[in-house]
This record gives structure tokens, C-alpha cells and sequence, in this order.
């Protein structure tokens, strides 16, 4: 069954914000993501750096093959494969008891603590990508559908903002002082 084609140019908008946004971040700032995923602690050490290096590229691929309808289904495919390994690594973590380190889902540029609302977002974003998959429904798009577009997708990416700084940054625990 197909999406229709304004919810899927909407969900194709924020995917490709998101995964773009996340890539040129983790690229103005590579030795530090390198950092973020040693945080981890989920693959061997010769790993991390080949993985921090790769991922930005990732990301940029899907931000780019979600907005181009060859390549929009294994696009946004790959992107819930991603945004559920994300969700996996941070619930390995706070199982851990780790909560204290950066989810680095902008590299640094806005450090997010691990949260459980960070892990159902990332879940939300993979359920979104996934109504992608089938396809766009095929009615013509009128002016109307266009601004609702454009005024959705802002909403959403101004959410999806919001929620990531209130659930991501809360205030840190001290230190015992012994």
C-alpha cells in the first residue's frame, strides 16, 4: 500500500534533514566522533575509526537516496536499519548503567546524555522510514500539498529538535565527593 504522496515527502524531507544534518556534523568533527564511538564500547578498537569515518558517509548517502525516487526505498530501508542499530548501541549502554556518555547524533556539536527517549525516537524515526519503503502514493500534488509539505516537515524537524535537546541534555549528576 502507498503513502500518500504529501505524509511521504514529509517523512522524506525530515529523514533526509536529519540524516544530513547528523553526517555534516560527524564530518566538521571526525576525531571527536571517533571519540563517541570508543564511548560505545561495542566493536573491537581497530574498528572505531573505520566506523567513525564510514558512518558520516552512510548518513550522507541516505540523506541524498531518500530524496531521489530510484533510490528512495533501499534509502529509506537503510535508514531504519540505522536508526535501529543507534537505538540498539545506546540500550546496550544504559543496560550498562552508562548513561553519562554522548549519544553522538550530531557528533558534538549538541551533547546528548543516553536516555530512554533517545532510544524511542531513534525507534519512531525507523518506524517513519519504513512507511517510506512501499512507496509514494501516485496522486498529482496540488499547490495545497505542497505548503502543507513544507510547514509539516518544519514542524516535525522543529519537534524533533526539541525533544532531542529536552530529553538529551538534562542536567548531568555530580560526582560523590569522598
Amino acid at each position: 500500500m502507498a503513502l500518500d504522496p504529501a505524509i511521504g515527502w514529509t517523512v522524506v524531507l525530515v529523514l533526509a534533514g536529519v540524516f544530513g544534518a547528523a553526517a555534516l556534523a560527524k564530518l566538521r568533527a571526525l576525531d571527536a566522533f571517533v571519540g563517541v564511538v570508543h564511548n560505545y564500547r561495542l566493536v573491537p578498537e581497530p574498528l572505531e575509526r573505520p566506523i567513525a569515518y564510514g558512518l558520516p558517509v552512510v548518513e550522507l548517502a541516505i540523506a541524498v537516496g531518500v530524496l531521489t525516487p530510484a533510490t528512495r526505498a533501499p534509502a529509506a530501508f537503510a535508514a531504519a536499519i540505522v536508526l535501529a542499530l543507534f537505538a540498539g548501541a545506546m540500550a546496550i549502554n544504559l543496560g550498562r548503567g552508562r548513561r553519562d556518555i554522548d549519544c553522538g547524533c550530531f557528533a558534538t556539536v549538541l551533547r546528548h546524555r543516553l536516555s530512554w527517549p533517545l532510544v524511542l525516537r531513534n525507534l519512531l524515526l525507523a518506524a517513519l522510514a519504513l512507511l517510506v519503503v512501499p512507496g509514494l502514493g501516485v496522486r498529482s500534488l496540488g499547490w495545497l500539498d505542497f505548503v502543507t509539505i513544507g510547514c509539516a516537515s518544519m514542524a516535525l524537524v522543529l519537534v524533533y529538535a526539541a525533544a532531542s535537546r529536552l530529553f538529551g541534555s538534562g542536567p548531568r549528576p555530580q560526582p560523590a565527593r569522598g
